[in-house]
């Protein structure tokens, strides 16, 4: 599927739920450095965010994304992230570049993040039986995961996401 922007749809909303969730998500330096490391191993940090932002509802993540959000972050959002790494940090001789290729990997990834929400609002979710919070996360990490094998320490990043997201979840619901 070839992407232009005529394709996005008139209706898709940059500043959504599942957008400032991911930003309050992204705060943590943990939940950040976990979603990296995973995101260098082949992870779509989007299917990750999907996944974790479901399981504030209680919602069992279908492991599937609609083929908008997957066009978009082939062809737009890895290429810039791509193009962001070729560049050396700290090059005082191409700062300016990298920084702006940083800044449109982002408005990239706020486009794909608004496609995914719109495909994840179209949908009827149920509730997912889970007895607790952290195994509904843990649940709809591994399916976000590109494959269904990993190793320890992969392992250990989704425990961590896992961990991060009931205390983020838990202190929703904490009294005043």
């Amino acid at each position: 599927m070839a992407f232009s922007g005529s394709k996005i749809p008139e209706d898709t909303d940059p500043e959504n739920p599942l957008w400032r969730f991911a930003c309050r998500f992204w705060e943590s330096p943990v939940t950040r450095d976990a979603c990296l490391a995973l995101q260098n191993r082949g992870w779509s940090v989007t299917r990750i965010l999907c996944a974790a932002w479901l399981t504030t509802s209680g919602k069992a993540f279908p492991g599937v994304e609609s083929e908008q959000v997957t066009a978009w972050r082939r062809q737009v959002t890895e290429p810039l992230r791509s193009v962001k790494k070729t560049i050396t940090k700290n090059d005082p001789r191409t700062a300016i570049v990298r920084e702006c290729i940083a800044r449109s990997e982002l408005e990239a990834e706020r486009v794909e993040i608004a496609l995914a929400y719109q495909a994840l609002a179209s949908d009827t979710y149920t509730g997912s039986g889970e007895a607790s919070t952290a195994n509904l996360a843990l649940n709809n990490l591994l399916a976000a995961a590109p494959e269904k094998t990993m190793d320890n320490e992969t392992g250990s990043l989704l425990d961590i996401l896992a961990r991060e997201l009931s205390t983020l979840v838990e202190g929703d619901n904490k009294p005043c």
